[in-house]
């Protein structure tokens, strides 16, 4: 990680005085630590955040990729053989609005998932974040394995206006990327 943020973050972001460069590097590294931190937390097996500045700019965004296993408890409708098909659990997602706003059914490369999109605003917990951001979760079943799932979540800040057009081009940018998802 020491190579990916301190080497990675060859040019410093525009605004950032050039006196402040090693303040920025230390800040930029303490974010990055309690982003893997929390994934770590969340169960997640991969985070993936932008490391180099382009055209000056250091996108505020990331994604990370996680298992989800079901539970014993879990409420589904069972099949011959006492699991739910991943279809039928996927469906159910796409359509349950008690877990907010209903997903929608889509081709995350060869594999059917279930996709949410929404926009959440600073929560308190940390001083740092001022913004709202928009965030896009992809829920698809581990082929052969009815109790695992994959959830795979992207958030940025985009350009600090979660409307714009440049963040949505952000999130299209994440969606392109999920269109060419495969299992090996």
């Amino acid at each position: 990680m020491d190579e990916k943020v301190f080497r990675g973050i060859e040019e410093i972001p525009a605004g950032v005085p050039r006196d402040q460069g090693m303040a920025y590097r230390l800040h930029v590294r303490r974010k990055v630590d309690r982003m893997v931190e929390e994934a770590r937390r969340a169960g997640g097996l991969d985070l993936y955040v932008p490391a180099r500045v382009r055209s000056r700019t250091l996108m505020a965004s990331s994604f990370l990729v996680s298992e989800i296993v079901r539970g014993e408890d879990d409420d589904g409708r069972e099949v011959a053989g006492g699991e739910p098909r991943a279809e039928l659990v996927l469906a159910r997602l796409a359509g349950d609005r008690r877990a907010g706003d209903a997903g929608e059914l889509r081709l995350a490369g060869e594999a059917m998932a279930v996709r949410w999109e929404y926009v959440a605003g600073p929560d308190g917990s940390d001083p740092e974040v001022d913004a709202s951001s928009r965030h896009v979760d992809y829920v698809l079943a581990v082929p052969g394995d009815s109790g695992r799932w994959l959830a795979v979540s992207y958030s940025t800040a985009g350009d600090g206006d979660p409307d714009s057009a440049f963040t949505r081009t952000a999130t299209d940018l994440f969606d392109a990327v999920m269109s060419t998802f495969q299992w090996s």
